[in-house]
């Protein structure tokens, strides 16, 4: 019998993630004790707290009210719960601590891999999901879909929008930059190129055979992609080197023309710089999922520009996702318990004698 802990949220359902984990392991021959927690979504993005040797990131909630929650416990699933040293520390039992997300930010990695105890994640969970909602804010912003649901939602029925002047373009006439090939940037690139846009894709990790493969043409320079795309589509890490990726510089070598989509992490690109260059018109337009601080405040100048189509970090979010992940994390559960390497683990050091 395996004691599993599942801290879900108003995201990731409890419930549906318990089912699935517990279903997962009675087919592989083992049982498991589900234990379900409801734990707090709202105001992640907000948490930061240093761990063994780095810093604990989007969590929330307090790690020693979640530490009350885990003794006894075998296996630990969270979403954006805290799982600090205090936490792992209060489980002699503990054996596997399970991140539903695409990068265990909210787990202390360095205490977990000091006790022995495996970190699986999720990476990919949302790609599909984020993959269409970048196509669809394509979609919207070109053929002027919300600016037009807004007015005749006001009672206005105009045909501003059908003029030659006004009207947008169709995605075959487009180039897409993907600024990131990584599981999300694929899959953007699968989606373009069923509407016959044309992708090009800057990313220094990625071969070229790679590239190739996909039907992406690999760009050697960032400079090169934002210069030459018409719609640039933001899919990388946020990293110190992608940190403020995009500034005023990069802005600039932009078409006047150009779409700017963000559906990866807002501190990607310098907020200031594109507030300036959407008011001056350096480029044409916005469609932002993310934001260098969350959640907005009503008084962002943001809001008040009409060259943009704004959304509350929910491009990841599908039924699909929370599935995904928990067949991700309770496949690899099985693995551990019996004895083999998951797929996707944060410290695999902690394998290293097996």
């Amino acid at each position: 019998m395996v004691k599993v802990l599942v801290a879900g949220d108003m995201f990731l359902k409890t419930s549906v993630v318990a089912e699935i984990i517990k279903d997962t392991l009675e087919k592989a021959g083992l049982t498991a004790e589900m234990v379900q927690v409801e734990w707090q979504f709202r105001g992640y993005q907000l948490g930061r707290r240093m761990g063994v040797k780095r810093e604990l990131r989007e969590f929330a909630g307090d790690p020693e009210e979640f530490a009350k929650l885990v003794r006894d416990v075998e296996v630990i699933i969270v979403h954006v719960a805290p799982v600090t040293k205090e936490v792992i520390e209060a489980s002699e039992k503990l054996k596997i601590i399970g991140c539903a997300r695409g990068g265990p930010v909210n787990v202390d990695i360095d205490a977990a891999t000091m006790r022995g105890i495996p970190v699986i994640y999720t990476p990919g969970r949302n790609a599909e999901a984020v993959a269409e909602y970048t196509i669809g804010l394509i979609i919207a912003y070109m053929r002027n879909i919300i600016n037009a649901h807004q007015l005749l939602k006001r009672g206005v029925w105009s045909d501003e929008f059908y003029s030659y002047d006004a009207c947008g373009h169709e995605l075959s006439a487009l180039t897409l930059g993907l600024i990131g090939l990584g599981r999300v940037g694929l899959e953007v690139a699968k989606r373009a190129q069923a509407f016959n846009m044309r992708v090009v894709a800057y990313d220094p990790y990625v071969p070229h055979e790679v590239m190739k493969r996909a039907g992406v043409e690999k760009k050697e320079s960032l400079e090169e992609l934002l210069k030459e795309a018409d719609v640039i589509s933001i899919h990388t890490r946020l990293t110190p080197e992608t940190f403020h990726m995009i500034g005023e510089r990069e802005l600039k070598m932009m078409k006047n023309t150009a779409l700017l989509i963000n559906t990866a992490r807002g501190e990607v690109v310098d907020e200031s710089a594109l507030i300036k260059a959407l008011k001056e018109k350096w480029i044409m337009g916005a469609a932002l999922d993310v934001f260098e601080s969350e959640p907005l405040n009503p008084d962002h100048p943001l809001l008040e520009l009409d060259n943009v189509i704004l959304t509350p970090h929910i491009a990841g979010a599908s039924k699909e996702t929370v599935y995904r992940a928990a067949r991700m994390l309770s496949e690899d559960i099985v693995r551990i318990l019996k004895g083999e390497k998951p797929l996707y683990c944060a410290n695999p050091a902690v394998f290293a004698k097996t």
